[in-house]
């Protein structure tokens, strides 16, 4: 008898365990689902937010990239060469909203969702600080109202769709190109907002010290969407971003072609031309690498 009771207690342990175990893996298993972005289709109303914020990039990048003189949406007057430069800002933007309304899960927004938040709230912070010249020709209703409720509509979206994660955070092949990009284009965006009056006098053509930090608030904006890039492994996660890194290196190039005349010449001018040539090819084989299928990635 009492060997037979060691044998049911036994027995008995045994399967309490298992349960015990059953219920632990399950329970680390919600636990992780929890804390996962969810893997939702992108609802219609995003898709709107970032097809206005793409239709307002395209006003201004087209304009000002054809014609320069009047451009639409931009309240600062500057020059064609400066105005160009800003709507290739815009076209990327737009190219990379575009693309992110296209995706399938929501979760695929998340890197540009991001960026287009910073980028309209730096944009903000540069009109307030610099209100006097923004407002020279009259205050810029449609500007100033889409960059107050864009980044408060943005921020609503991130926190409600719970985006604020990677799905599968990490580094993948592509990662060097993306990290490189945050790390340039910080140092030109702290320089720019920091020293704006230093950085007008080595930039490659001429420029105002309102100017350099509206270039500011785009160069940070895009360094933030490239860390974030380099730290996320899903190839269709970071395929928005790559298609705008490509197209703001593309557009840029073709308008530095077109205004040569305008470079000042010496080491910075050569430091740009050797830095979009390096961009174009970075960007060329990122945005390839992003068309690779999911099952490829670890």
């Amino acid at each position: 008898m009492e060997a037979g009771d060691d044998v049911e207690r036994s027995e008995g342990a045994r399967a309490g365990w298992e349960t015990v175990s059953s219920g632990q893996v399950r329970y680390c298993r919600e636990s992780s689902a929890m804390l996962q972005p969810p893997r939702q289709r992108v609802p219609w109303w995003l898709r709107a937010y970032l097809l206005v914020g793409a239709v307002q990039g395209l006003a201004i990048g087209l304009t000002g990239l054809i014609r320069p003189a009047h451009v639409v949406g931009f309240p600062l007057n500057t020059t064609p060469l400066n105005t160009r430069f800003v709507a290739a800002f815009y076209l990327a933007g737009a190219a990379g909203l575009i693309a992110s309304a296209a995706a399938r899960r929501a979760v695929d927004t998340r890197i540009f969702l991001v960026g287009f938040i910073a980028v309209t709230a730096l944009l903000l912070a540069a009109t307030i600080w610099y209100w006097s010249t923004y407002t020279d020709g009259g205050v810029p209703y449609p500007w100033v109202t889409s960059y107050v409720a864009e980044p408060i509509i943005g921020v609503a979206i991130l926190v409600g769709l719970r985006l604020w994660r990677a799905e599968s955070p990490g580094l993948h092949r592509m990662s060097p190109v993306y990290a490189a990009e945050a790390a340039v284009f910080s140092v030109i965006g702290l320089v720019l907002v920091a020293a704006p009056h230093a950085a007008v006098r080595i930039w490659p053509w001429a420029l105002t010290a309102v100017l350099a930090r509206t270039y500011a608030a785009i160069f940070l904006a895009f360094a933030l969407g490239a860390a974030l890039a380099a730290g996320e492994r899903r190839p269709q996660a970071v395929r928005a971003f790559a298609v705008s890194s490509l197209t703001l290196v593309a557009v840029t190039a073709a308008v530095s072609l077109a205004h040569h005349a305008k470079f000042e010449g010496g080491p910075s001018t050569w430091v740009w031309a050797g830095a979009l040539a390096a961009g174009l090819a970075g960007f060329a084989v990122a945005g390839i690498a992003s068309l690779r299928p999911a099952s490829e990635t670890a």
